[in-house]
């Protein structure tokens, strides 16, 4: 769900019709994970933009609980 929003969020997409809804949805998911993360972790400044490296904190936690519990669910089969 994290990667669909940061992909979704390359695009304008406007609040009416169908991918308006979609992306609400979306967000309404995935926000409160990434406010614990947006909290802790500051956006990246380059130049005069904003990067928020959360999404991909996220990603890469979510990767190693994944991975963790392949290997203990592997030690135990």
């Amino acid at each position: 769900m994290i990667l669909i929003r940061v992909i979704l969020s390359w695009f304008r997409i406007f609040p009416v019709g169908i991918w308006g809804r979609i992306y609400r949805i979306i967000i309404e998911i995935t926000e409160p994970l990434l406010l614990i993360f947006k909290k802790i972790i500051p956006s990246l400044r380059v130049g005069r933009a904003y990067i928020d490296l959360s999404p991909i904190i996220v990603i890469l936690v979510i990767q190693f609980i994944l991975y963790f519990l392949r290997l203990l669910l592997h030690n135990f089969l």
